[in-house]
């Protein structure tokens, strides 16, 4: 059997640290409420103010006319200009090492649990998968470093629905996972309170601590039997 581990929510804290990131560098003024990220829908949750920003020079004009540019009585003074921070900017160029680095983990020794399961279950292929791409792939293997993973199978994948491409079950938290598992597949949930109303609810657990031996071995047992109603599994 194939078994799939999310990152992000199962093994990361993404969520938590994506707040502390954002204090650190947009601290809020008084009688603003902090961010706080309650899902994957991080341009609900995720704002930033208006900066204004000097312009140090001005901007580059491919049509430009010196002879055009000395008559012209035009303000050519260089003024401020407004800009504003976005979430991918944020996530993916300016902060990417500190948020998907230096994140903690989800619950602590998530990874240790994942490098025992992979030791005492050699019969079993584990793959830890994410979504990220860009900045974002150095920065998740620096995390999975950190806490001293031991899998071999480490895959990024630019759509949710492809993670079923590598395995047979995926622990996971997040609804566009659960959502898009096919049919002969087996979605084990760590239960949160944005994944309540998805589709495919699948069998759930408080966090990763909770997957043991037997767990993976009934999961085993459902896929060869062609038992794919993992309501009752556990």
């Amino acid at each position: 059997m194939k078994v799939g581990i999310s990152i992000d929510g199962v093994l990361r804290d993404l969520f938590n640290q994506i707040e502390e990131t954002h204090k650190k560098y947009f601290p809020t003024e008084e009688g603003e409420e902090q961010v706080r990220v309650k899902d994957y829908d991080f341009e609900k949750w995720i704002t930033f103010p208006k900066e204004e920003v000097k312009q140090g020079e001005m901007e580059f004009n491919p049509d430009f006319n010196e002879d055009n540019f000395l008559e012209s009585e035009e303000n050519t003074e260089l003024t401020d200009i407004v800009k504003q921070t976005t979430v991918e900017e944020f996530l993916y160029e300016k902060c990417t090492v500190e948020i998907f680095g230096y994140a903690d983990e989800s619950v602590k020794s998530a990874v240790e649990v994942i490098n025992q399961l992979i030791l005492e279950n050699t019969q079993h292929e584990f793959h830890i998968m994410s979504r990220e791409g860009g900045l974002a792939i150095p920065s998740t293997l620096f995390f999975l470093s950190k806490t001293k993973s031991i899998c071999s199978n480490i895959n990024f994948v630019t759509e949710h629905s492809k993670v079923w491409d590598y395995v047979d079950v995926m622990i996971t938290d997040h609804p566009k996972v659960a959502n898009s598992v096919p049919k002969g597949k087996l979605v084990l949930l760590i239960d949160k309170e944005f994944n309540q109303n998805i589709k495919q609810s699948g069998t759930r657990v408080k966090s990763v601590k909770e997957i043991d031996n037997r767990v993976l071995d009934t999961f085993s047992e459902a896929i060869e039997n062609g038992d794919y109603n993992s309501e009752w599994i556990l």
